[in-house]
């Protein structure tokens, strides 16, 4: 597997789950710690939440939020003891954290504990089954674990209804990756999905 697109992966919807909540987000806490992760400044955000959270809002939303925060910046930097400290305490003030189930799951999946990843990407679903992110995710998963069928199932569960532009960026990734999807015309069609199923049989992690 490239661990080089892995990484990417991993940026890239690490992204798009905070784009995602602070959609929602229109409070003022901690906004230092939230501008300076969105603006990739992963020690600035650290420091800036590790402050915020020495008097964690009372608000077990916004306070799930901020662990999840934190626990990316941690992610980032590969201390993943870290990263699952502030991830267990996001989902426990929060269970139906999305984002922060798929970021655990991300986590064993890079330790290669494959069955605590499923069990954290299963608890992402189950709180937004509609998310691409988190079907990727499985589908990724499920690919590393040889579970070959599965991990169609769950890519056809991300990209059967999504976007023509959510799509082309899956087909640009199979691409870059040798695999011949005819043509980024943005329809999940059967040259896409024949393009994803050799894809999984090599074992090969796309970046988005």
């Amino acid at each position: 597997m490239k661990l080089s697109c892995f990484l990417t992966l991993c940026l890239a919807l690490i992204l798009t789950s905070i784009s995602s909540l602070f959609a929602n987000d229109v409070s003022d806490w901690c906004p230092d710690g939230q501008k300076a992760f969105a603006r990739g400044m992963y020690e600035e955000a650290n420091l800036a939440l590790s402050s915020c959270l020495y008097n964690p809002p009372e608000d077990p939303v916004l306070a799930s939020q901020g662990y999840f925060l934190r626990g990316e910046t941690y992610f980032d930097r590969s201390d993943y003891v870290a990263a699952l400290s502030d991830l267990d305490l996001a989902v426990e003030l929060w269970p139906e954290n999305a984002p922060a189930w798929r970021t655990k799951a991300w986590v064993h999946y890079n330790q290669e504990d494959y069955l605590a990843a499923i069990q954290a990407i299963t608890m992402a679903l189950e709180a937004d089954p509609h998310s691409t992110e988190s079907n990727h995710v499985h589908a990724t998963i499920l690919t590393a674990m040889d579970r070959n069928s599965q991990a169609m199932d769950a890519y056809d569960l991300a990209y059967s209804f999504e976007t023509k532009d959510t799509v082309q960026k899956l087909q640009r990734a199979l691409e870059r990756e040798g695999f011949n999807v005819g043509s980024t015309d943005g329809v999940y069609g059967s040259q896409t999905r024949d393009a994803l199923k050799a894809c999984i049989q090599a074992d090969c992690i796309l970046s988005m």
